[in-house]
């Protein structure tokens, strides 16, 4: 695939869907293809913190994980191997990530162990951005995405993913609310045409 774009909210055909299809659009207009994973439709199961990927080194893929094979948060990994550019739309809960994608997010712990540890399919992996289009109800707020920005950053490295500066929206909370706001969606349509322009 080209191009994946993870949309993390809880809600179906709210405000953050509308930024994720945005961001698909403009990266077709760009001549990429794009693929939308959308976090709740998968089954996650939270980490168990049991330590069984500090001793892994011999496993790759689902059998890095205990859980590996009981939920579906390896098919969501698998996109970040491949795709040539990441992106995430996400809103905002309480100053963070929603705790769906918070919880795949989490989940990771296995490929920061591989990569601490330069084991070389996680070593190897090219270098490429990633880009966030993060939304908010709130309507302010100096430190309203630092906490998801600095999440997804570490997240994302582990795949060797550089975090480009996230766009965040601000004052968009019922459905709709971004429809309505014509600036707000091209800036999402230019971001997604950016993000493929600067691979291709």
């Amino acid at each position: 695939m080209d191009a994946v774009i993870y949309a993390g909210s809880h809600r179906k055909g709210g405000n953050t869907d509308r930024a994720a299809e945005l961001l698909a659009r403009g990266i077709r207009e760009a001549g990429g293809t794009p693929v939308i994973k959308t976090v709740r439709e998968a089954i996650i199961l939270p980490c168990l913190a049991c330590g069984f990927c500090d001793d892994a080194s011999d496993y790759e893929g689902p059998e890095r994980c205990v859980l590996g094979h009981n939920d579906q948060a390896w098919s969501l990994f698998e996109p970040l191997f491949t795709a040539r550019t990441v992106l995430f739309a996400s809103p905002i809960y309480f100053y963070h990530l929603p705790s769906m994608l918070k919880t795949w997010i989490d989940r990771g712990q296995q490929f920061w162990r591989a990569w601490n540890d330069q084991e070389p399919w996680m070593a190897d992996l090219p270098a490429r951005t990633a880009h966030a289009v993060l939304v908010a109800g709130r309507p302010s707020g100096d430190k309203l995405f630092e906490g998801a920005r600095l999440t997804l950053s570490y997240f994302v490295r582990n795949f060797n993913l550089t975090l480009a500066e996230p766009l965040g929206v601000m004052g968009v909370d019922h459905p709709g609310d971004l429809v309505r706001k014509n600036g707000f969606e091209n800036e999402i349509l230019e971001m997604g045409r950016r993000a493929w322009t600067e691979v291709s």
